[in-house]
């Protein structure tokens, strides 16, 4: 063994054998190959031996400074199938490299770490890079310094048109004006870029662009799901999220308040309507349902909902055992738990409205109550006083009932087996962050309270980063960190560590200022780059990680349908309010539910408002949407397919079909007299930049020959 041992470093770069990095070279090795049989979790572990703790694996297979004395090191190079490891009955083998890391990296002292992700964002100097000229700031440094590592150049900056159209889309979701392009076009002077950033952010359609991803992330829905799918309110929480969004509520409030706004101070009716966030779960009102096991279900639903939005963690497979890879025991997934286990919510009502919850008006009743309330103050009969006082009563008695969080009597945590609602273990847990990450801050309460001022603490490890990375992903598609959705030891790798760590910081200290952290992005050069790819580049770097060029994304089927509305003038741009139902092919609710619910379609501007008022229902969501959550668990990151029905509902939805006769009613009216001009301005008004020639003579072809057939066939 020993001679093939020798033969194969040998054969192995000199730069296999530098000291590896724990965190980010070792740990993934171990964590793929080993922790299987020898990590954290304690049912599966075998020989009792554990590698993810150093004491042990020092103790029993490990002599630092020492590989060929180390039992670790002859088991990964021995050639006897009995002896290997990992066995070969697991179907896990090592490459050649990942055995010379693991030897390097005990020759040079097995110098053991946490997981990168659990260890807080250190202050990160910007790097110094060659072609200086190019880096608005410490984004674009970090970019650039690895593209100069890896002996590539950025790409060119887009032209203005592409910019603005791609940055109004980011911010918006609805394309630019053409007015608004003229504009922009006749601006030189040199800050036309912030000028045009500035008033995208000032915008309340920037609200309801944010509110999307966010109401994905929180598993909004406007029914409760289950085969019964009975209609629930919960838009009011919707309109405090784009609320929320618009006037830049610092993200810190924004945690705090979802979590436990009730819990704080004088809690304000918006505050406690906030913690709708927790109640967005899906409610079981089927027959024979278990209330017990309900209730149990719904704090499993809170507590990996939170686990994946602020800590990127896979919390959900420790429900029934320790996690097989990341340092999270049961026992940590039932402290948190606890925290969401107070609330008297009744696991067997299927009440739409079960409570707890607050009664929140329509904009309609808040604006008739305030105009009564001023004659009021007018009136100086008192039948007239008193009739009104009597209206308003009656008002308030109909509000709406919204689902919020309320803690009850103090509730016994007890670790449960296997997950099973009525097989409690003897373990009884206290409310607490898990072992790993750091403990709650010093005077904070053992409740929703504490959670959120612990999750929004300047040391916790996770929260901010996993929160900008989300932000990185929505303007280029994917995450520094791919895996959105899981930091965790199997997650993928920061692809621009220092740069996460940096954005992270400079998030906490701004106050946690999301406008700030958008404009910053949408202003660098590195967002700026065309997404024109030469075949060279797109061998070296299919999946832009290393962001040579911006990256190429489609439009999200939502947005696709706004802009369709918006070019054509259909849009109707009425904010907030009840869920409408928009144009759907007819029997599609029936068919789902077994003929138990009928799709009654909306009137009037209900049928173009914005995508995100669009009712929600669990069991079918809206026919028109592609790609998107079905928001019955929380998601963070989503696929991109291919699909025929993508062009077919474009073809055929009416909703499309009435945008295209409005949008040619208005290029007949607004764009010229001839099919040269009417051709470029429908182009324009779609894609914000003028046809090309060879473009314009397709399209004018194109008029011709339709024209034509309906001349024949009218």
């Amino acid at each position: 063994m020993s001679r093939v041992w020798l033969i194969t470093f040998l054969l192995l770069p000199l730069s296999a054998l530098a000291a590896p990095d724990f965190s980010r070279e070792v740990l993934p090795i171990l964590s793929d190959t080993c922790f299987k049989c020898h990590g954290p979790d304690a049912n599966a572990r075998k020989a009792k031996l554990r590698l993810d703790v150093e004491a042990v694996a020092k103790k029993e297979v490990i002599i630092p400074g020492k590989s060929a004395e180390s039992e670790l090191i002859a088991r990964i190079f021995s050639e006897d199938a009995d002896e290997l490891m990992p066995p070969p009955e697991t179907n896990l083998k090592l490459t050649t490299a990942q055995k010379a890391t693991l030897k390097a990296w005990v020759d040079a002292g097995a110098k053991w770490g946490k997981h990168w992700a659990y260890e807080s964002p250190k202050p990160v100097a910007v790097p110094k890079v060659k072609q200086a000229n190019w880096p608005h700031d410490g984004i674009d440094a970090f970019i650039l310094a690895r593209l100069e590592q890896e002996g590539l150049k950025p790409s060119k900056a887009a032209d203005r048109i592409t910019w603005l159209r791609r940055v109004t889309l980011d911010l918006t979701g609805l394309p630019p004006t053409l007015p608004e392009v003229d504009a922009f076009l006749k601006d030189k002077s040199p800050k036309a870029f912030e000028t045009v950033v500035d008033r995208l952010l000032a915008s309340p359609r920037y609200g309801e662009r944010m509110a999307w991803d966010w109401l994905e992330a929180a598993r909004y829905a406007d029914s409760n799901g289950y085969q019964g799918d009975r209609e629930r309110t919960m838009w009011p929480w919707r309109d405090w999220v784009v609320h929320a969004f618009n006037a830049n509520q610092p993200y810190d409030k924004f945690t705090v308040e979802q979590i436990a706004g009730d819990l704080l101070p004088n809690a304000t009716e918006e505050q406690i309507l906030a913690t709708g966030f927790n109640r967005n779960h899906m409610i079981n009102g089927e027959g024979g349902r278990i209330a017990a096991e309900n209730r149990v279900e719904y704090v499993f639903d809170q507590t990996e909902t939170v686990g994946t939005v602020w800590l990127g963690l896979t919390l959900n497979c420790c429900r029934c055992h320790d996690h097989k890879f990341d340092p999270l025991s049961q026992k940590d997934y039932y402290s948190l738990y606890s925290f969401f286990n107070q609330t008297p919510v009744n696991g067997g009502g299927g009440d739409p409205a079960m409570a707890p919850n607050i009664q929140v008006g329509t904009p309609e009743q808040k604006k008739e109550i305030a105009d009564l309330e001023k004659q009021i103050a007018s009136f100086k009969e008192k039948p007239k006083i008193d009739a009104a006082k009597k209206r308003i009563a009656a008002i308030r008695k109909s509000f709406p009932r919204v689902m919020v969080m309320r803690d009850g009597t103090k509730r016994e945590t007890r670790v449960l087996t296997r997950g099973t609602y009525n097989k409690p273990t003897d373990i009884v847990v206290t409310s607490r962050p898990p072992a790993e990450l750091p403990p709650l801050p010093k005077g904070a309460p053992a409740n929703r309270l504490g959670l959120a001022q612990w999750l929004m603490s300047r040391e916790h490890p996770l929260a901010a980063r996993v929160t900008v990375n989300r932000v990185w992903q929505q303007f280029f598609g994917t995450g520094l960190v791919k895996t959105a959705e899981d930091f965790g030891v199997q997650g993928e790798k920061p692809s621009h560590p220092r740069l996460l760590d940096l954005l992270a910081l400079q998030f906490i200290d701004s106050q946690w200022n999301l406008k700030a952290l958008h404009r910053r992005i949408v202003l660098s050069a590195t967002y700026r780059q065309t997404s024109r790819v030469t075949p060279a580049l797109r061998e070296r770097d299919p999946a832009n990680r290393l962001l040579a060029r911006m990256t190429r994304q489609r439009m999200p089927s939502w947005m696709i349908r706004d802009q369709a509305l918006y070019v054509s003038g259909l849009l109707v741009e009425k904010r907030g309010g009840p869920p409408v139902r928009p144009y759907q092919p007819a029997g599609i609710w029936a068919e789902a539910t077994f003929g138990k619910k009928r799709y009654s379609q909306g009137k009037g501007e209900d049928l173009y408002r914005r995508s995100l008022y669009t009712f929600w229902r669990r069991i079918i969501g809206p026919t028109m949407f592609f790609d998107e959550s079905k928001r019955q668990t929380c998601e963070v990151r989503r696929s991109r397919t291919n699909t025929p029905l993508h062009a077919l509902i474009t073809l055929n939805d009416i909703a499309y079909v009435e945008a295209a006769r409005a949008m040619a009613e208005r290029v007949l009216k607004e764009g010229g007299a001839d099919d040269a001009a009417r051709t470029a301005y429908a182009f324009r008004l779609a894609t914000a930049r003028p046809p090309t020639a060879a473009e314009s003579a397709i399209l004018q072809q194109r008029v011709q020959q339709l024209r034509a057939q309906y001349t024949a066939n009218p």
